[in-house]
């Protein structure tokens, strides 16, 4: 009996040691950044050689966090003015605007200082318009790529600075040789903003 007592307890000592605590990595971590885009588009494409860019508005929402990874979208938008008539038509304005998943990874450099690299995929409009006329539009999907430089303010405000590159591809109907002036865009793109999380 003596000894069975024993075995028993020592099986039940085996069996709490190999209990593990495990810890979810998954977060559900709110962050939230509003932002001024300074566009540079480059190329030989429509948005470069047909437009002049205004000051842009970004925002991002990341909802989830896995270890350093952030999950969230985003959403663009940047108005431009016509430049050259032979190339855009009769319109005055285009408009870009791009809904997008993202998917970053922090890196802390310091207490105050963060570097947050970033790739996004989503949907971009381009609309064309003339005072209140409307005169359609062109849809099709970007890519960017890019990268913020976060400096913590307090607990939960940040400010900073990134710089992305966003490739866009649009759906359009035309004639063959002007295919390749009006199916894409390249953009650098300066984002300035505060991240509130």
């Amino acid at each position: 009996m003596k000894y069975s007592i024993l075995l028993i307890l020592f099986c039940l000592n085996l069996s709490f040691g190999q209990e593990k605590k495990t810890k979810t990595s998954l977060i559900l971590k709110p962050e939230f950044s509003f932002y001024a885009i300074v566009p540079n588009n480059f190329g030989d494409n429509y948005l470069a050689k047909a437009n002049k860019p205004r000051i842009g508005i970004g925002a991002n929402y990341n909802f989830i966090q896995v270890q350093h990874f952030k999950l969230g979208m985003g959403y663009d938008y940047i108005s431009y003015s016509i430049t050259d008539i032979s190339k855009a038509g009769n319109i005055g304005s285009s408009r870009y605007n791009s809904i997008y998943g993202l998917l970053g990874y922090e890196i802390k450099l310091s207490n105050k200082f963060n570097l947050q690299p970033y790739l996004g995929f989503g949907s971009v409009k381009l609309n064309f318009k003339s005072g209140n006329r409307s005169f359609g539009h062109q849809t099709g999907n970007d890519f960017r790529i890019g990268g913020n430089l976060n400096y913590k303010l307090d607990k939960t405000v940040s400010a900073f600075f990134g710089l992305g590159y966003v490739s866009s591809n649009y759906d359009v109907k035309t004639a063959p040789e002007f295919v390749s002036f009006y199916d894409n865009s390249k953009m650098l793109q300066i984002n300035i903003g505060i991240k509130i999380n």
